[in-house]
């Protein structure tokens, strides 16, 4: 077998490579340790303090511990004085129900027809009890309920005349009169209704009134609780008859913005229909009240 050595001119390159790859096999070094990067908290500012949400009305009420209802106060039989200085009437009742559903006081607020809006959205008052009817240009400064009452325009006739006049289509004839106070009508349009009648409106309920006593008219429109007051007053010779001409919603009042504080009035004022605490209410004060005031009986 023949051998090949490694001739001398070729040794150096023959160790460099030797001496490489020994290097190469062991590896790296023993490496020095990097020191860790310290972390660095970002300093968080306290939160800034935010305003507290105004409260909501249910809740300022029940803090306040009163329910302020708004009221002009003389319209019967909604709310009229009562004796010693205290006040009666059907919005005096469903106020007093109101507040003690709430578990808090009442405080009614007294104000001229004109001041009851304006004082509800000034936040005088959390509510108005009014015998206020629902109407279009109410309706856009404030927001109001479920209907309380549903009421209209009645009218009185002669006791003579009762079996002839029943309803408006009797009173459509060229020989008939109507009358009635200025602003008796409200929105009734009679000469839509009745065009062959003759109306006249006079300045005071009592001469128009007269007018039909006298059997120189034959009907006195006006609304639901003047009619029925004037009945009870006049019963040996006029006679109300109470199918409504108009159908007017009364309703209470608050101002926009709390759906809460509608939801609850809404609630209460569906369970007081189902309980049958309006018809009692309106019973009390819409026939009753009137024959005690005609009977000078005690009306507590």
């Amino acid at each position: 077998m023949s051998r090949k050595w490694i001739s001398a001119a070729s040794l150096p390159v023959f160790c460099l490579t030797v001496g490489l790859l020994l290097v190469s096999c062991k590896g790296p070094g023993p490496q020095k340790a990097e020191s860790p990067t310290p972390s660095v908290e970002t300093p968080v500012s306290p939160p800034h303090p935010q305003p507290e949400a105004p409260l909501g009305v249910i809740d300022a009420i029940r803090q306040r511990g009163e329910l302020r209802v708004a009221m002009q106060v003389g319209y019967v039989p909604f709310q009229m004085p009562g004796p010693k200085g205290s006040l009666i009437g059907f919005d005096v009742d469903c106020a007093e129900i109101a507040a003690h559903a709430l578990g808090v006081g009442l405080r009614i607020v007294r104000l001229s027809w004109e001041e009851l809006i304006p004082a509800l959205l000034n936040g005088k008052a959390d509510v108005v009890m009014s015998g206020m009817t629902i109407t279009p240009e109410r309706n856009l400064e404030v927001v109001f309920t479920a209907p309380v009452i549903e009421t209209g325009r009645m009218f009185l006739v002669h006791r003579k005349n009762a079996d002839r006049f029943k309803r408006l289509s009797d009173f459509d004839r060229g020989n008939v009169f109507l009358v009635t106070r200025n602003g008796g009508l409200g929105k009734l349009r009679l000469n839509e209704l009745a065009p062959k009648a003759g109306v006249r409106e006079f300045a005071d309920q009592e001469t128009a009134i007269t007018e039909v006593i006298q059997g120189r008219a034959q009907a006195y429109i006006d609304e639901e609780f003047n009619v029925r007051m004037e009945a009870a007053k006049r019963s040996n010779v006029l006679v109300g008859v109470f199918t409504p001409l108009t159908h007017e919603s009364i309703a209470w009042a608050i101002r926009p913005g709390d759906s809460h504080w509608l939801n609850w009035l809404d609630n209460l004022i569906r369970m007081m229909h189902k309980d049958g605490s309006l018809e009692n209410l309106r019973t009390k004060w819409m026939q009753d009240y009137y024959l005690d005031v005609v009977g000078s009986r005690d009306t507590r």
